[in-house]
């Protein structure tokens, strides 16, 4: 299915609403006033074959009947109804549906199936996408259209939100009202039966109009689908999660999916992380997080600066702050001297800084402007307890006067500034001056500081995705074949499970010892379990935790998705430590880091190299010192079941090949990995400013570790970088493509290192990347480069490219039809 479907959704030039009804609290009723008063533009007609009009708009008795064509229709009717209406929608051309009405599932045709499987093969064979069923409907506020039955419109904005939950959407939009935040888009999934969660993110983490988005998840029906659209979103902005069903019993009870489909929390938690995506735990820290969102900006440093008018308000932000991880900053003496002078007797001019309790508007005014002086405060807390003297309203105004003042100064620089104006009625008309000012409010110390501290934990997420690992896969003992020679033998006797010795032998391919550790009783370790289970969401994770009598993984383990590296494998043993879930050896018998970080990532290599592996565990796993041993292992595998999926691509190694220069040179062609960073600065480097000029269409710095680690950390399930490596690994050149979500058409780019161009390089790099992007079903491979680089024009002609020239862009572009070309080569 095409993005372009979505396009219908969320861009509709024309809306039919079925079931349009003029009867009060039906939703076909509500639907039609809901999108004739948020100010579409475009054609809705209401059909019905019980009134003439519907809302005062001309209505039609049958889809059939209508005089065009509608983008998309809101289906109002019951549920026995909604197969029939995506026939006749898909017959009439129709491309998107939205479906109110819930329980498909649970309704039962003649030859077996359900309404819901019923609707989805009829949606498929017309080419209908489907939000829902069970849906509120969606509002894309900047065009005027609200295709829900919700009670209230969201304003224009540019936070998006997606969610499985109508219930949560209103609730959100209601709180946002009071607010004046506004939303780009917001769509309620329902069930997810079609539209889903990463082809939203797909689509939502390239809307310009879209700068954060908020996602409420009940279940994910998907994980790889899921953590490829996330990944690629998160990247370019922000992305915070609320996800229910933290207790597995609970979420049976409310979840419609079977037992068997409902993966553990702990492993959303992980991945979720791994996507570089921010969780809150519940509503409460949403509504906070969005407050943050639509009125802060995104810190560039942890430490934190408060000004309050007394001890309690800044002892309550305190308890908070260290007990979520967070820092105080420390004042410049200059800035310190400074606030002596404006800080009355019995104040405090460090931080937290207190102006007292009697402490007037123009008190705050002067401390608020001795601050801002300061070049090293990243984030600023403005706190505020109720005076008997002033009106709390008062003392904003001067916060935000001198917050404007600041700004407009020469374009001065200003820290993230929070407040927290305490009180009830006292606050009530102060927030709404913040509100209005696009500051982030907030009514408790504990909520301010909390929102903080998601700001904090987001940036410590992001930093996690372009963190460079440490590479051990050149050197770490790797023998698949002797797994394979394990299983294969197994599997011949239709065993599930590998004896113990076989156990041990697979173990030792990968270069983990299973001989006891030979220590005096007095410096034994404390023993560490390591385990592999299948998620049914996520396919294959790896556990780390201590050995307990009734071991769980909410109690006892953190959780990690392979593929790991040493950065990721690092941050799970840190993980651990934090949780208490794993515990720091005294002296005598340390954790060595890298050596356990080390058997993870083999672990992780284990399993990406044996897919029948279903199941593993090490129980006990000593470690002594950089010692580390597996002693009782047992493992599993999958025999007739259909095989497990990783929710993260691993590196592609067979696509691993040598390749010769012109001149007899040997190296190796293969897909960029995270390890590679530092090699692709130093090629990017070595380029000649004219080579850089025309790979980049004009002059660029070099590249910042962010931008390198974007280049060298890549999703394969979506993009691909192929890298040339000499015998030293140093990079020669570099060949990548990024298909559209549709994988219609990827386009490529191309660097050789300056003094090694006409040797054959260039056209076995981009040939490499023709076969493979053939091979993944991309229709088309395209290209641009400078009018001026015959080299690269030469080479595309050579390689069938077509090749013309854009003079309004005064560049050439190189096209090439991969299925067309394959076909008939036939």
């Amino acid at each position: 299915m095409s993005l372009k479907h979505i396009e219908h959704l969320l861009k509709p030039g024309s809306i039919a609403v079925i079931g349009a009804s003029n009867q009060p609290n039906r939703p076909g009723n509500a639907v039609m006033r809901n999108l004739l008063q948020g100010g579409f533009d475009g054609p809705i007609m209401p059909v019905t074959p019980h009134y003439k009009s519907v809302n005062g708009v001309l209505a039609y008795r049958s889809i059939d009947e209508l005089p065009l064509v509608p983008d998309l229709a809101v289906i109002c009717t019951r549920a026995t109804r909604v197969p029939a209406i995506i026939l006749q929608l898909g017959r009439k051309g129709t491309r998107a549906a939205i479906v109110i009405a819930a329980g498909l599932n649970r309704l039962h045709t003649a030859q077996g199936t359900n309404l819901q499987e019923q609707m989805l093969a009829i949606a498929r064979q017309w080419g209908v996408r489907i939000l829902g069923p069970n849906s509120l409907g969606l509002m894309v506020p900047g065009i005027g259209l609200d295709a829900s039955y919700a009670h209230t419109r969201a304003r224009a904005g540019k936070i998006a939100f997606v969610s499985q939950s109508s219930a949560v959407c209103v609730t959100l939009l209601d709180w946002a009202k009071r607010r004046r935040i506004g939303f780009s888009h917001v769509v309620a999934l329902g069930d997810g039966t079609d539209v889903d969660f990463d082809e939203m993110l797909d689509y939502l983490g390239r809307d310009a109009n879209t700068s954060a988005i908020l996602l409420y998840i009940d279940h994910i029906h998907q994980g790889r689908a899921f953590m490829s659209a996330a990944r690629a979103a998160s990247f370019n902005k922000p992305i915070l999660v609320i996800k229910t069903g933290a207790q597995l019993e609970n979420q049976m009870l409310i979840s419609h999916l079977p037992m068997e489909q409902l993966g553990l929390d702990a492993v959303y938690d992980a991945a979720i992380k791994r996507a570089g995506m921010l969780r809150v735990g519940d509503l409460r820290e949403l509504l906070a997080a969005v407050e943050t969102l639509a009125n802060g900006k995104p810190i560039q440093g942890e430490q934190l600066v408060i000004l309050a008018n007394g001890n309690a308000p800044s002892a309550m932000a305190l308890d908070v702050l260290s007990q979520r991880g967070g820092r105080l900053a420390v004042l410049e003496p200059g800035i310190v001297d400074a606030l002596h002078a404006v800080i009355h007797n019995g104040g405090r001019a460090t931080n937290p800084i207190n102006l007292l309790g009697d402490a007037s508007p123009e008190d705050y005014r002067q401390a608020l402007q001795v601050l801002l002086r300061s070049n090293a405060i990243d984030n600023l807390l403005i706190m505020h307890a109720p005076s008997a003297l002033i009106p709390g309203e008062t003392y904003a105004q001067v916060v935000i006067d001198t917050l404007r003042e600041h700004r407009q100064k020469n374009g001065a620089r200003l820290p993230n500034v929070l407040v927290n104006w305490m009180g009830e009625d006292a606050a009530v008309e102060a927030r709404q001056r913040f509100a209005d000012a696009g500051i982030a409010s907030f009514r408790t110390p504990e909520g301010v500081v909390g929102a903080f501290m998601h700001m904090v934990q987001y940036r410590r997420n992001q930093k996690l995705l372009s963190e460079t690992p440490e590479s051990i896969s050149d050197w770490a003992p790797h023998q698949p074949e002797v797994a394979q020679t394990l299983i294969d033998q197994a599997l011949q006797e239709r065993r599930h499970l590998l004896a113990t010795n076989e156990a041990g032998q697979l173990l030792e391919a990968y270069g983990i010892s299973t001989q006891p550790i030979q220590a005096a009783p007095e410096l034994a370790p404390v023993p560490l379990r390591i385990q592999v289970q299948q998620d049914p969401v996520f396919g294959p994770v790896i556990l780390l935790g201590e050995v307990a009598s009734h071991w769980s993984v909410a109690k006892n383990a953190v959780v990690a998705l392979p593929p790991l590296n040493m950065a990721l494998a690092r941050y799970l043993v840190i993980q651990a430590l934090a949780e208490g879930k794993i515990r720091e050896r005294d002296h005598y018998a340390p954790i060595h880091l890298p050596s356990l970080c080390v058997l993870l990532t083999r672990i992780s290599q284990m399993i990406i190299d044996n897919p029948r592996l279903r199941g593993l565990c090490i129980n006990p796993v000593l470690a002594h010192g950089e010692d580390i041993r597996a002693l009782d292992t047992m493992i599993e595998l999958v025999v007739d079941e259909p095989l497990p999926v990783l929710a993260i691509r691993p590196y592609p190694k067979e696509l691993e090949e040598s390749f010769r220069l012109h001149d007899g040179q040997q190296l190796l062609l293969r897909p960029i990995r995270p390890e590679d960073e530092l090699r692709l600065q130093a090629f990017d480097n070595a380029q000649s400013r004219e080579d850089r000029y025309k790979r980049y269409f004009g002059e660029m710095p070099p590249f910042s570790h962010e931008q390198m680690a974007r280049l060298t950390q890549i999703d394969y399930a979506r993009e691909m970088a192929f890298i040339a490596v000499d015998s030293l690994g140093d990079i020669l050149g570099v060949v990548r493509a990024q298909a559209d979500p549709d994988n219609i058409e990827a386009e490529f780019a191309m660097a050789i290192r300056s003094d090694l161009k006409g040797r054959g390089l260039g056209a076995r790099l981009l040939q490499k990347m023709i076969d493979y992007c053939r091979v993944q079903g991309t229709q088309h491979l395209r290209g641009f480069t400078m009018l001026d680089n015959a080299g690269m024009v030469n080479l595309a002609r050579k390689l069938g490219f077509r090749v013309s020239i854009n003079r309004d862009d005064e560049v050439i572009d190189m096209r090439l039809e991969l299925q067309a070309h394959m076909a008939s080569s036939l």
